[in-house]
């Protein structure tokens, strides 16, 4: 079923709508709760249904329910609390002011990467690999477009190998409330950076153009998918896509698959960015998975925050 693809087009966060407020955060948090757990899961459901999520969702990392709840519960519960809403609605307009990126994708992210991120509001400083998974900040805070009133407390965290990816890496000693701002950003410079400028290359045609004419769905999803993995090898057409779907697979090789079997038989053929969530294929990929898992979650929290707002205005009209 889904949510009409028209609905989802409107969203919440329109240019020059403000991120929601403190109250809007709780109203969001409160609402979500009380819809109770039947109702929760139909609409996350219906959210992931319109991005070929199968009902009850994906298993592992990419998972949306938890033993037959909502993961997002757990963030409802978070935003119910008054003191918690107001640090977290904080977070969101520091977000809003420093980058680009859709605030509830901001928090849908930051939630699932280290969740005391959306609360934190404190300049005491933390390490960006410890408490955030963030492992090349000090290396990439030149690329994410922040101005200094928010970068110029940061200090370099000694490099070190990773235990677990047995790479160097080179975190950041950062405020613990910039770390929401700073999701927001990361997410905003691999669209930037990694994925436009290949969706260029593989296409041959003005990626804005391009983005201009695909869905806000598709464009949601791959900002999610290039935050994740902004790399990945070749796209080889030679070989089944199935049998190149593992870590390998990241954002730039997705692009490559998407332009390439678009213009399979016709070298002009339009490509679609849509094919992201619409070829059932790519549900093999983690990636892909984890991406639109993200966004699922970022549809089922616009919906609450659309209904508190054209509430809102039925009421004063």
């Amino acid at each position: 079923m889904g949510f009409p693809l028209a609905e989802l087009e409107r969203g919440a966060i329109r240019p020059g709508a403000p991120p929601p407020s403190d109250r809007e955060v709780l109203g969001m948090g409160v609402f979500g709760l009380e819809l109770g757990r039947a109702s929760r899961t139909s609409l996350m459901n219906d959210s992931g249904a319109t991005l070929l999520i199968p009902r009850g969702g994906f298993d592992g990392q990419s998972r949306l329910f938890v033993k037959g709840e909502i993961r997002l519960v757990g963030l409802l519960s978070l935003m119910s609390r008054e003191a918690a809403a107001k640090s977290i609605s904080a977070n969101l307009l520091r977000a809003a002011r420093n980058t680009t990126t859709n605030v509830l994708l901001t928090l849908v992210t930051a939630s699932r990467e280290h969740a005391s991120a959306v609360t934190a509001t404190t300049d005491k400083l933390i390490d960006s690999w410890h408490d955030g998974g963030m492992d090349f900040l000090w290396k990439t805070k030149g690329q994410l477009g922040l101005p200094k009133s928010v970068t110029g407390r940061w200090s370099p965290v000694p490099k070190f190998k990773s235990p677990e990816t047995h790479h160097m890496v080179y975190p950041a000693y950062i405020p613990a409330r910039d770390q929401t701002v700073v999701y927001g950003a990361q997410i905003s410079a691999s669209f930037q950076r990694a994925f436009k400028p290949q969706l260029g290359k593989e296409s041959g045609n003005d990626p804005d153009m391009a983005l201009a004419n695909s869905s806000r769905v598709a464009q949601l999803i791959w900002q999610a998918y290039a935050f994740l993995a902004p790399g990945g090898r070749p796209y080889d057409p030679g070989h089944p896509v199935r049998a190149q779907l593992g870590q390998s697979f990241g954002c730039q090789t997705a692009i490559s698959y998407v332009v390439k079997s678009a213009r399979a038989t016709n070298p002009d053929a339009p490509v679609s960015l849509s094919k992201i969530f619409q070829d059932p294929t790519l549900n093999h990929s983690e990636w892909v998975r984890s991406a639109k898992t993200r966004v699922a979650e970022t549809l089922f929290l616009e919906r609450l925050l659309m209904t508190l707002r054209d509430l809102k205005m039925a009421d004063e009209s």
